[in-house]
């Protein structure tokens, strides 16, 4: 029986679907047994599918696996495939909840990328096994995972990931609140990936952090290894 793992913020923009792209990859590349994994997003722009460098034009997604039980499975990488979301107003949360234990059979791992905009969300929240909240180390998107935490499950949350750190004073001071409120839990606080001109090449080209050899990104690689064991 497969996992499901969430990658969510009430707050956009912190990077959410690169970040779920990244964990995902890295998972085809550490199972030995090559079982197959998949991502299934609520975002309307599907903008994992630019970030895997893949350009192709769908007609059904998610809406169509709910009603049908089948519908266009994109290949992103070996192993690693994705459903696109081609209806955002999807409200059958009873077909969405028969779907995920469907396919829980057939793939390993479930990531799911979820927006803070959709009701679907709070169904994803309730099948996932684990949760992984990106974060920018600011007042405004801070505040939102205090917000997240008061909504939803505490013990599925498992890590908290700084995002695009450019390591002034103020974002070290968050840095540091946040390691004093988890210190004492089993939630993983990961280092901050921080800001590089080299992942935006990377997004340029439709590549991942795994896919190159640049050894700038070799920092960046540290918190999603480390994120990926906590999410075991």
């Amino acid at each position: 029986m497969g996992k499901v793992i969430t990658i969510k913020n009430n707050k956009g923009g912190v990077g959410k679907s690169w970040i779920t792209l990244q964990l995902a990859h890295l998972a085809t590349i550490c199972d030995e047994n090559q079982n197959d994994i998949l991502i299934i997003t609520s975002d309307s722009q599907n903008n994992i599918l630019s970030y895997a460098g893949i350009e192709e034009d769908f007609n059904s997604g998610l809406d169509s696996w709910i009603k049908k039980g089948d519908g266009e499975l994109i290949r992103l990488r070996q192993n690693l495939y994705y459903i696109p979301l081609t209806n955002y107003k999807i409200s059958n949360s009873i077909g969405l909840k028969e779907l995920i234990k469907t396919l829980k059979n057939k793939y390993k791992y479930i990531f799911i990328d979820a927006t803070p905009t959709l009701n679907l969300d709070k169904n994803f929240i309730e099948m996932s096994d684990s949760i992984l909240i990106p974060t920018f180390l600011d007042q405004v998107t801070t505040k939102s995972i205090s917000n997240f935490i008061a909504e939803t499950e505490l013990e599925k949350l498992r890590v908290i990931m700084p995002n695009r750190f450019t390591r002034t004073k103020k974002e070290k001071d968050y840095y540091k609140s946040l390691e004093d409120i988890f210190k004492s839990s089993n939630i993983t606080l990961t280092l901050p990936i921080s800001q590089s001109g080299e992942i935006g090449k990377l997004i340029d080209r439709g590549k991942t952090i795994w896919e190159s050899n640049n050894k700038k990104l070799k920092s960046i690689m540290i918190p999603f290894i480390d994120a990926w064991e906590a999410l075991q």
